[in-house]
């Protein structure tokens, strides 16, 4: 049996990513999130795929799917209007490629590749209508929850709140389709007659009435791409998986010890350190005394005298100069002023707050420091207190204590707005 068409869900615009830019071309190391999921694909024998995108993204899409075997085709989907609205889009493309299955699937779920292996096996080896791939959770997550009778799966419903979950398997977006066109017109009917963001998981629920699905129960690490402070989650994973050579950050790094990652022409000062998990990229300047530790550093990035980078995301293009960088995202070329400091640990203990698309939220983690959006610069002396997000191309002065979010663009002087508590 031949691999399903795969459609990759890569469009869609969320504000809770902010001050981050597209979080599916973020460079973790060499790749992106988006690369490394079709790399992950292509090695599985898949050829033909397509990928969702928006419209400010189709170049950039175009130009990676470019240097992918096979038949890679992009669609657009026009205006951000859910799951359901980006499979449609993808009609003409998916008619172009023929009739077949179809493996739904989006980078910012980042699994292991050998999720992708064992679903696909399991598909090829027939006797079932559709796959869904799920993970077990031991509290609430708020996501899509299946349903199941024996080994079937009978509906998906999306977010049925904490106590009322059907089940302890939570949806993942990988799912196989025995028709790619039996889902289009499944989907055409539920976006038309009902109401709400649900249209696909209403169409599943439709499919499994009448034909055989099953779960797929993953077992590996996984992390949802949701929040900015997501990515620190998604770096301690990859770094994990390159540590573990469960995957290899690529041919153009060198081990030189355990977990530690580095670019051959990266320049490191007496007294330089890199502590493992770690990885910096070409171009990289570590200087005199400086400390990288549980962190991706990108290319071009300079980590100056007497810096530490403690589990933390560099984009690249970064310039540090004598700061502490504490479990912090850091987009392209950002900098920050001599001995500025990100303040990641709340002084009571507590779990880091932060917002997100307008929404006060808890994070959940106990050390959290800036997120940073690209091109944006802080001045000399300057403290951000934890959680703080600052937006692209913001210029934050010096000696300013920073309590609270700043716009993208804001200039920022005194403490007036952005520093009481």
């Amino acid at each position: 049996m031949s691999q399903p068409v795969v459609l990759v869900l890569a469009g869609g615009v969320s504000s809770r990513f902010w001050p981050l830019r597209d979080k599916l071309l973020l460079p973790f190391g060499p790749r992106s999130l988006l690369e490394r999921h079709l790399n992950s694909l292509s090695q599985l024998g898949c050829d033909r795929i397509v990928i969702v995108t928006r419209p400010d993204a189709v170049e950039d899409v175009r130009a990676l799917a470019s240097g992918v075997p096979g038949q890679v085709r992009v669609a657009v989907q026009h205006e951000a209007k859910g799951m359901a609205d980006a499979v449609l889009c993808a009609r003409p493309e998916l008619e172009a490629l023929g009739e077949s299955a179809i493996y739904i699937t989006q980078a910012h779920d980042v699994v292991e590749q050998r999720l992708h292996a064992e679903l696909l096996d399991r598909w090829s080896r027939g006797g079932i209508s559709g796959l869904i791939g799920a993970v077990r959770v031991r509290d609430y997550f708020p996501g899509g929850y299946l349903t199941l009778d024996g080994d079937r799966v009978t509906s998906v419903v999306e977010k049925p709140g904490a106590g009322s979950e059907p089940s302890d398997l939570v949806n993942l977006v990988a799912h196989v389709h025995g028709s790619w066109l039996a889902l289009q017109q499944t989907l055409s009917y539920e976006s038309a007659h009902g109401a709400g963001d649900d249209a696909y998981e209403r169409a599943i629920t439709s499919l499994t009435d009448t034909t055989h699905y099953e779960a797929h129960v993953y077992d590996g690490r996984w992390q949802g791409l949701k929040y900015p402070w997501h990515v620190l989650d998604v770096t301690d994973m990859l770094l994990d998986l390159w540590t573990r050579g469960v995957e290899s950050p690529g041919a153009d790094y060198v081990q030189r010890e355990d977990g530690v990652f580095v670019a051959p022409d990266v320049r490191m000062f007496p007294g330089a350190d890199i502590v493992g998990p770690a990885l910096v990229g070409p171009g990289c300047v570590l200087g005199h005394n400086s400390l990288v530790r549980g962190s991706i550093v990108g290319t071009g990035s300079v980590v100056g005298f007497g810096c530490e980078i403690a589990r933390s995301f560099l984009a690249g293009g970064v310039e540090l100069h004598h700061n502490y960088v504490g479990d912090s995202v850091l987009d392209h070329d950002t900098s920050m002023g001599y001995g500025s400091t990100t303040a990641n640990y709340r002084i009571d203990g507590r779990t880091v707050p932060s917002s997100a698309g307008g929404e006060r939220l808890d994070t959940g983690r106990e050390k959290l420091g800036l997120m940073l959006g690209a091109g944006a610069k802080i001045g000399v002396n300057t403290s951000t207190m934890p959680g703080v997000k600052i937006g692209a191309k913001a210029l934050i002065g010096p000696g300013i204590r920073i309590t609270r979010d700043v716009p993208d663009g804001e200039r920022v002087l005194d403490e007036e707005t952005y520093g009481r508590f």
